[in-house]
């Protein structure tokens, strides 16, 4: 790496892009699991958003209970 940028010799071989990998076959070499990728880019647009809108709905819901605890 350039720029004053330095990583760990185990990381660099996984930044380098001489090495013929594709960004997914380096991803898997270094232990990343793309399914969840992979199983949500099979989603359509709306239906990724919907899922975002449901798990921020109950994000917001679990938060509830805990402001109240913090005004008592």
């Amino acid at each position: 790496m350039s720029g004053g940028h330095f990583l760990v010799p185990e990381l660099e071989k996984f930044w380098r892009t001489d090495d013929g990998l594709t960004a997914v076959e380096r991803a898997a070499a270094y232990g990343i699991d793309l399914s969840l990728i992979e199983d949500n880019l099979r989603l359509t647009a709306a239906e990724r958003m919907e899922r975002n809108e449901a798990a921020l709905a109950l994000v917001r819901s679990l938060e509830k209970p805990l402001e109240c605890d913090a005004g008592a």
